[in-house]
Order: structure tokens, then C-alpha cells, then sequence
């Protein structure tokens, strides 16, 4: 048999969002139970509107666990079309709300929700049939256009909804993903729905921390150093206290002293207590920063003493500019640099919404935010330039 191209091949690609907690809160037994029935009830649903549409060809080209892809092809494009979106669509309509009760039914602890994405390709089958070994920037495109989809919806691709005729009234444009045109179809606003999961047009992940990471997660931060941190702040009181507190264990002063061992550069920023820029702060924030700056000051100095000479490339400097973010930045001039950043929420005391440094959101910046990492790591050179800091330990 040889290999063969067919035009039109409709890829549907469904996911269970919830899978990991299911199968974290159940015995395996059932959470195999429960997502072989999720398996029996697609192909179901694919067999029955593929036969009474009389299709050619609809096939499970693989299944994970959790989801899979289903590839759909007829001569007659509408067909093909007709199936695939009508699969789609019952998957999310009818058989996921019974997959649930008969689950609930089963006791399984854990929710439930798909994802379903469409989209169409011109596919090269291999002579052998294995389409595990179908490499196709189209088949890609429809898994990750699957990952962006908000739990219980369907997407589908401009070229889907080029093509979807009387099924396109269905789907509401919501924005754009790797650059295509993307269309919805929601329970709730479509655009709200893609939105809330994908963010706007350009966004970039980051991940949101609710508040000040712990002492142990900062440690996990500093334990990752190959060479360099800068940690960036206005008065730093809870990391110098960190690094002389008597309380055991001492997380992030150990991750310190093992990078600091290891031949590490560890910078601390702070303002200097006597410039403008703290004297401001003090009076909108109505507390004496000075004060704390020195005491952090004082910390830092003890510890360098108590651990010399290993502490011989842990320096501290002090700059009369207002950062206006706390960060820390690790690996700086690396191809992979970390950046752990906070604006500061500039909140006054004497309002009711007040909010404390440790309770400000933090966000963390990888690689994998592109530009935002890029433009921090912009940022924080230039706050800790040497024609701005001047270095005090």
C-alpha cells in the first residue's frame, strides 16, 4: 500500500481539563473507569453521526488518557464537515452532562469539563497507516488550538468556519491564536469565555502569585542560580531577616549560603534611607522607612560578618531612585533569565484598602514570556546601573 494525500481532513481534538484531579482524588480503578467512558461515549457519538451521514472515513488516531484526536474525511467536503461539527458539538451538548451524572453516579470526586477544538488540513497518510507517525504543522495548529480553548467549549479555525455553512451561526469570532482568526462556541459569552483563558491579542504567560512567595519557594528561586541574583527592593526587611532569623529551618538563608558557595553573586538593592525618594514614601505610606532601611542594613552586615569570608560576593548597595517594583532577578544575562517581580500597589495607610508588601500580587517571568522578560530584565539593569546604585557592604 503507498502512501496517499487527502484534502479536507476535519481534526477534532478533545481534552479533559479535569483529568489530573480526578485521577488525583480517586482510586485509579475508577478514574480509568471514568475516562474509558468518556473514550466509549466520543467514538460512540463519532460512529453514530459518521454512519447516518454515510462518511467514508472517521477514525480515533490516538486517545492519552484524557483525550485524543479524531480525524474525519469524505470526497465530499460537506460531509466530512457535517460530522466533524456535529460530533463536536454533541460531545459538548449531550454526552459530557451524561458522562457527569453517570461519574456522580459512581461517587468519583472531581469535575469533569472538555475541550474541543476543529480544524481542517490536507493530511499525507504513511503507506503503513500509522498515523502516529503523521507529522503536519496543521495537526499541530489543532492540538495547541485544543489547549487554548476554555473548558467547556469548541473552537474551530478560520479555514472551519470558511467552510462551515449553516454550522458558522453557531460560532462567534473571539480573537486570534498563532496568528489565525479563531471562533467560539460557548455556553456562556463566547468573548468573555476566550478572553478569561487566553488572554488578549500578544499576551504572554506569567505566572500570578496572590502574594509573597514563601520563604521555601524563594528558596526553590535562589537553588535554581547558576551565577548571578539582583534582589531589588525599597527596604528588603523580610528577605534580611530571612537571612539572621533563629527560627528553624532556615530555607532561604541555606539556598543563599550553598549559591553563595558555589561561586554565586548575590546583589541586594535598596533605597538609600536618607534620599527623597524614601522620605516621600514614608509620608504617603505614613510609616518610618528610614528606620526600616537601616535596621536591613544592620542585618545584612551580620550576616555577612557571621558567614565570612563566604559571603565575600554577597553585596548590598543603596540607590536614591524610586524603583517602583520589587524583583528578583536571577540569571540576568543569561539566555534564560527568572525575574520574580511586584509592583508596588501604592495604597495609603489611612485608606481602607491599604495593602502591605507581602500581600501585593507577584508574578514570575520565564523565558517563555518573551517580551516581558525581556523588557524587566531591561528595566532592572537600568535601576541597578552603577551610575544610579552605589554599593554600601
Amino acid at each position: 500500500m503507498s502512501a496517499q494525500t487527502y484534502e479536507n481532513v476535519y481534526l477534532i481534538v478533545v481534552d479533559a481539563s479535569g483529568y489530573s484531579t480526578i485521577v488525583r482524588h480517586n482510586p485509579r480503578d475508577q478514574a480509568a473507569r471514568a475516562f474509558d467512558l468518556l473514550r466509549s461515549r466520543i467514538l460512540a457519538r463519532a460512529g453514530a453521526v459518521s454512519a447516518g451521514l454515510r462518511c467514508t472515513r472517521t477514525q480515533l488516531w490516538s486517545w492519552r488518557g484524557d483525550g485524543g484526536i479524531l480525524a474525519i474525511h469524505d470526497d465530499r467536503e460537506s460531509v466530512a464537515r457535517d460530522v466533524a461539527l456535529t460530533t463536536a458539538r454533541d460531545i459538548l451538548q449531550l454526552d459530557v452532562a451524561q458522562v457527569r451524572a453517570e461519574l456522580s453516579r459512581m461517587d468519583l470526586r472531581g469535575q469533569l469539563r472538555l475541550r474541543l477544538a476543529v480544524h481542517k488540513a490536507t493530511i499525507r497518510f504513511p503507506a503503513n497507516g500509522d498515523t502516529g507517525a503523521i507529522h503536519s504543522p496543521d495537526l499541530n495548529f489543532a492540538a495547541h488550538l485544543e489547549e487554548a480553548t476554555p473548558p467547556d467549549c469548541l473552537a474551530i479555525s478560520e479555514d472551519v468556519y470558511h467552510s462551515a455553512g449553516p454550522h458558522a451561526a453557531a460560532f462567534t469570532y473571539v480573537g486570534t491564536h498563532e496568528s489565525r482568526p479563531i471562533y467560539l462556541m460557548s455556553p456562556t459569552d463566547p468573548r468573555q469565555a476566550w478572553l478569561s483563558t487566553a488572554g488578549l491579542t500578544d499576551s504572554h504567560p506569567v505566572f500570578a502569585h496572590p502574594h509573597r512567595p514563601s520563604q521555601q519557594e524563594k528558596a526553590r528561586l535562589v537553588a535554581v542560580a547558576k551565577s548571578d541574583i539582583i534582589d531589588l527592593g525599597t527596604a528588603l526587611r523580610t528577605t534580611a531577616h530571612y537571612l539572621v532569623t533563629t527560627e528553624r529551618p532556615a530555607h532561604y538563608r541555606d539556598a543563599v549560603l550553598t549559591f553563595l558557595s558555589r561561586g554565586g553573586t548575590y546583589r541586594y538593592v535598596l533605597l538609600d534611607p536618607s534620599c527623597p525618594a524614601t522620605a516621600t514614601l514614608s509620608e504617603y505610606r505614613q510609616e518610618d522607612l528610614a528606620t526600616k532601611i537601616r535596621a536591613s542594613i544592620t542585618e545584612f552586615t551580620r550576616f555577612k560578618q557571621h558567614h565570612a569570608p563566604l559571603t565575600d560576593n554577597l553585596h548590598v548597595y543603596q540607590s536614591r531612585a524610586f524603583p517602583g517594583f520589587a524583583a528578583i532577578a536571577v540569571d540576568l544575562e543569561s539566555p534564560a533569565p527568572l525575574i520574580l517581580y511586584s509592583p508596588y500597589l501604592m495604597t495609603m495607610k489611612s485608606l481602607a484598602i491599604h495593602i502591605d508588601r507581602g500581600d501585593s500580587p507577584h508574578y514570575l517571568a520565564t523565558p517563555t514570556s518573551g517580551p516581558i522578560v525581556t523588557n524587566l530584565a531591561h528595566m532592572v539593569r537600568s535601576i541597578t546601573s552603577s551610575e544610579i546604585i552605589e554599593r554600601i557592604l
